[in-house]
């Protein structure tokens, strides 16, 4: 009796030194690193339309509402509560530019105080709108829109002679309106008799005495995102060369 309880004693003490040395040489998990909280957006409230708004509809109270927006993305045309608290205010009444989507933030731009003043406000500060004489063949078969980005070329006759020749005097203009049309059609064509283009002080001046010496047609340009401003192109006097050859001396105009 007594050697099997030594026996259990030992067995015991065994099996408990076991243990701690299991505890002892075990792997002590590495703590799990947690995601860093995401830094809270930035929000401001910005003035946006509460509804569709047609071109010279009108700005209710019930058509704006203030939208909760992330500063970093700000439209810098947009009208904010901090910088305007009566922007609300100052907009209702005012009357549409252009065609207004529902959640669209409103800027001054797209504000005029009267229905038939839209094409004004659509002008940048500077520009002038000038009107010149279009047709089907001159205006890319009627594709070109109100909106659209486009060349002019000018054609007449060449200085000292009868040659009819044609250059770019002007890139990159945007087309405000053909006819009275300022909006984008569903048919996609304007068959208009004017295109009303947005220029500078300048630009008005070399289209205006263009089109009094000869006729300008109008090129399409692509689509971009920024366009960008348009450009004006030297209208240099075409430059006459004599050239000899044997006993013929032949005179050759270059553009």
């Amino acid at each position: 009796m007594l050697r099997i309880l030594i026996l259990l004693i030992a067995l015991g003490a065994g099996g408990g030194a076991a243990w701690i040395a299991t505890q002892q040489t075990a792997t002590t998990p590495e703590p799990v690193a947690e995601d860093p909280a995401p830094e809270p957006i930035e929000m401001t409230a910005v003035l946006v339309a509460a509804g569709d708004v047609p071109r010279g509809g009108e700005f209710t109270s019930g058509a704006l509402r203030w939208q909760d927006w992330p500063v970093a993305a700000v439209p810098p045309t947009s009208i904010e509560r901090t910088a305007a608290p009566g922007g609300m205010r100052n907009a209702t009444g005012q009357f549409a530019t252009r065609q207004i989507l529902t959640g669209e933030p409103i800027g001054n731009h797209l504000l005029a105080p009267t229905p038939g003043s839209y094409l004004a406000a659509m002008l940048a500060p500077g520009k002038r709108a000038v009107a010149i004489n279009a047709n089907t063949q001159s205006t890319a078969g009627g594709f070109i829109l109100p909106n659209d980005r486009i060349d002019v070329l000018y054609t007449g006759q060449g200085s000292g002679d009868d040659t009819m020749r044609a250059r770019t005097i002007l890139r990159g203009v945007r087309v405000l309106a053909i006819d009275q049309s300022t909006d984008q059609t569903e048919a996609g064509t304007v068959l208009g008799k004017t295109a009303t283009l947005e220029l500078t002080e300048d630009q008005a001046e070399v289209v205006t005495a263009a089109q009094a010496k000869g006729t300008l047609a109008l090129s399409l340009r692509p689509m971009v995102a920024s366009p960008g401003e348009a450009s004006m192109e030297v209208m240099e006097p075409p430059r006459r060369v004599r050239i000899g050859r044997g006993t013929s001396i032949e005179d050759i105009t270059l553009n």
